[in-house]
């Protein structure tokens, strides 16, 4: 699973469609006078968040189904630094799905300045709550990812992954 993948530009991650956007408040900076590692993480999980509710992941499944998602493999990079007051948006690319995994980037773009902060890639294993081991996808949720995952396989820029995170066969 090496990758010799270019980072993708800004123009290329904002096609894809924001799941966050806001503003950096003052409470986000650290000592070195930009945007501390654990907001960047915070931006990514919830924007994580917001994708796995909009294809249905979200309390109603956990309550009915038993199921949920565990974080199994994450590789965050940084890429430039944020600033408190500048605006951010979280956009998050899907990469691939096994019978019980998937594979995803999520980006950080710093809007005023134009460029791409960070990214996260990340494998997550759908998971039963009552055995704590991962199971197979409901078909429908199955069924959105795959959608997904063929739309951004045709975008005309590679994922830039890591090479070490990935769907087994």
């Amino acid at each position: 699973m090496t990758t010799a993948a270019p980072l993708p530009s800004v123009q290329e991650v904002l096609a894809l469609p924001a799941v966050i956007v806001e503003t950096a408040p003052p409470e986000w900076e650290d000592v070195n006078g930009h945007v501390n590692v654990a907001r960047y993480y915070d931006l990514h999980l919830r924007g994580a968040e917001a994708a796995l509710t909009a294809l249905g992941v979200d309390d109603a499944y956990r309550a009915e189904t038993g199921w949920s998602m565990f974080s199994v493999e994450q590789h965050l990079r940084f890429l430039g630094e944020v600033h408190v007051g500048h605006e951010v948006s979280v956009h998050l690319r899907w990469v691939a799905r096994g019978d019980k995994v998937m594979h995803a980037i999520s980006f950080v773009v710093d809007r005023t300045t134009g460029r791409v902060a960070n990214s996260l890639e990340v494998l997550e294993a759908h998971v039963d709550l009552t055995t704590r081991r991962a199971c197979a996808w409901a078909p429908t949720i199955a069924e959105r990812i795959d959608e997904l995952v063929a739309a951004h396989a045709a975008l005309p820029w590679p994922a830039p992954t890591c090479g070490a995170i990935g769907v087994r066969s």
